[in-house]
């Protein structure tokens, strides 16, 4: 039995540190412990502003050219930080339809 044991720990060793988690956690609790070990190491989305359930990649060229890439996992229509040229379509995109995908053209 477990039950005086630690669910979570941390052992930090030189310039990094592991984290052992001896629990299951619910969706929500899962959810903002992720949150809390991304920004202890500074990860930022690559596409601020946007809802769980839509992912986003930025691609770079050798010459600087930037491309978001994304895929949106949900069932309801996502607006976009910012409308943006999608290279799909040709269009100048406001928002991503449920299951839809964009390929943007970053200035």
């Amino acid at each position: 039995m477990l039950a005086d044991s630690p669910a979570l720990t941390r052992h930090r060793f030189g310039t990094g540190q592991g984290w052992y988690l001896s629990t299951r956690l619910d969706d929500a609790d899962y959810g903002a412990l992720v949150g809390r070990l991304l920004k202890e190491a500074g990860v930022e989305p690559d596409v601020p502003g946007l809802p769980a359930g839509v992912e986003a990649v930025t691609r770079h060229a050798a010459d600087g050219r930037r491309w978001d890439v994304l895929i949106n996992h949900t069932t309801d229509t996502v607006p976009l930080p910012e409308p943006a040229h999608d290279l799909l379509t040709g269009t100048t995109d406001h928002e991503l339809p449920p299951g839809g995908c964009a390929v943007l053209r970053q200035h």
